[in-house]
């Protein structure tokens, strides 16, 4: 089997959860093929669950472009409004 490089992708692109486009396919990554590729990845990337406030709402924008450059990735974004129970 001849293996051919796949432009454009990183080491830090490859994450659970990360969609991935090769030869026009999209690849979502659900899952490390072994043990030592999970050590490999889960070791130089952690996660922290972040919310933003609700007077911070119209700075989202601002938040999000400071996070990306401090060489932060963001994996999985979720804007819901939550509403006090009547």
């Amino acid at each position: 089997m001849k293996r051919m490089a796949t432009e454009n992708i990183t080491t830090r692109e490859l994450f659970l959860g990360s969609i991935i486009t090769v030869r026009s396919r999209q690849l979502r990554l659900v899952d490390y093929a072994d043990i030592s590729t999970k050590n490999k990845f889960e070791s130089a990337a952690s996660r922290t669950f972040a919310m933003v406030k609700p007077d911070c709402y119209t700075q989202t924008g601002k938040i999000i472009d400071a996070i990306y450059q401090n060489g932060f990735t963001i994996s999985k974004l979720k804007m819901s409004k939550f509403t006090n129970p009547q």
